[in-house]
């Protein structure tokens, strides 16, 4: 399927494809997402960079806008609150 956008892509239940995100210095890096959550009226989107072995994640915030984008979550608090909120969703669907 071609998406419009990267925020089209993560909203697409049924998408499992790899996304990949370019930093600024032009590096591209490969992600398998994990979820996206809402959080006090906004989107969080949980990625995996898929160059690592262990369980790390990554927290951007879905930018909805003429250009949709994401953008990395430096705030270590709101990260740690994006993932508590990820797993009580998961900890409620089982």
């Amino acid at each position: 399927m071609v998406y419009e956008s990267i925020v089209e892509k993560l909203f697409d239940e049924n998408n499992d494809d790899i996304i990949e995100l370019e930093q600024n210095d032009g590096v591209v890096v490969k992600f398998e997402q994990v979820a996206v959550v809402a959080y006090n009226s906004q989107y969080y989107a949980i990625l995996h960079p898929i160059d690592l072995k262990d369980d790390e994640v990554v927290v951007f915030h879905l930018i909805e806008e003429d250009e949709d984008s994401l953008e990395f979550v430096t705030d270590e608090k709101l990260s740690k609150k994006i993932l508590e909120v990820y797993k009580e969703d998961v900890s409620e669907d089982d």
